[in-house]
């Protein structure tokens, strides 16, 4: 094998959480999370690359405290530890990549970088997808073995994985609910990418091989767990202005079934830039509704949804500070549930 072609690319982020339930939910509290990410990259002349990263990550809960179940932060986790996030194989040319092994799928897929900003977990990838399948798709907090391909040509891409559709069990096995054999369960995304200079569009499409798991009073497992997504974000910068305003949107759907939400929308902006002059900047605000199943349970109602307003800034050390203020009207979709009025503070480092 050739040598690096440069020396190795070696990152490090911490993320600390702090929320504060004010009214409604489950119960006014606060809780504490934290998450730690050590990674490193190395390119090669020919176009491989080798990839991976730890994470450590606690078990404590925000949405345990409110009953939501889109998830206010996207670093809560189930389970406290060190995981592998990512070990993986890339190759890539002028118009062609590959990348093989254990990573999180919406590193690629389903992502704008626009509604990153939030800490809210539905504007990361959508209510829908994020929380299908029987333990989730390959995502964080737990990654499964995934091959993705792509393709490339001027502004439009193409790609498409098959990925370990219920990470966290031994490898592409798990056990239906009454105990059957096991049977291999596997998931496929495909996603098609149309990106300018000022705009971005995404249009997917997911599904599993395999559905033993159908939601309560959905009747028996006839055709297969699978869903449709739409995302776009579109920049500009209005005059006299420097600053940059992003608006992006995004509309899922998903099979009713097995999935406990079957339509997701969300909106929203960000405003980026020196916006009181004392770092790199950002301001969001927006909005994410889930629609539950029209199978649900008979003690659902009929949605979830979220409200983020946020303001995150950049500090030449390497520090952002980010406050948050959420409102998460009927958390758990239950019927009887109070809204509730999350605030929130994140401290991000990052090192590089």
């Amino acid at each position: 094998m050739d040598l690096p072609a440069n020396t190795p690319d070696i990152y490090a982020e911490v993320i600390v959480d702090s929320f504060a339930s004010l009214h409604g939910g489950r119960k006014r509290s606060s809780a504490l999370l934290y998450f730690a990410n050590l990674g490193t990259q190395y390119q090669f002349d020919s176009g491989i690359s080798l990839q991976g990263e730890l994470w450590l990550t606690d078990n404590q809960s925000i949405s345990d405290i409110v009953g939501d179940e889109q998830g206010i932060s996207n670093i809560e986790a189930s389970e406290a530890g060190v995981h592998i996030g990512t070990l993986a194989l890339g190759y890539q040319t002028s118009s062609f990549s590959a990348l093989v092994g254990v990573y999180d799928i919406n590193y690629h897929f389903d992502v704008l970088q626009s509604a990153n900003l939030f800490v809210h977990s539905a504007f990361g990838m959508g209510s829908v997808f994020g929380i299908s399948g029987p333990n989730g798709p390959s995502t964080y907090p737990q990654p499964g073995l995934t091959a993705k391909f792509g393709y490339q040509r001027g502004k439009h891409s193409v790609q498409f994985a098959f990925a370990d559709g219920e990470p966290g069990d031994p490898l592409f096995y798990y056990h239906t609910a009454s105990q059957e054999e096991k049977r291999i369960n596997l998931l496929v995304v495909t996603e098609y990418a149309y990106e300018s200079a000022q705009s971005k569009l995404l249009a997917g499409w997911w599904g599993y091989n395999d559905d033993s798991v159908v939601l309560q009073n959905a009747g028996a497992s006839r055709g297969k767990n699978n869903g449709f997504y739409l995302r776009t974000e579109h920049r500009f910068k209005p005059l006299p202005s420097e600053h940059q305003i992003t608006v992006f949107g995004r509309a899922g759907v998903g099979a009713s079934k097995f999935n406990f939400f079957d339509e997701f929308y969300s909106v929203g902006l960000q405003i980026s830039g020196e916006l009181w002059g004392v770092g790199d900047e950002k301001f969001g605000f927006a909005i994410a509704h889930a629609r539950t199943s029209d199978v649900r349970s008979p003690e659902y109602g009929s949605d979830e949804t979220a409200l983020e307003l946020t303001y995150a800034v950049t500090l030449n050390n390497g520090l952002t500070v980010q406050p948050s203020l959420q409102w998460i009207g009927s958390p758990g979709a239950a019927r009887e549930a109070d809204d509730a009025a999350v605030l929130g503070l994140r401290l991000s480092w990052t090192f590089d």
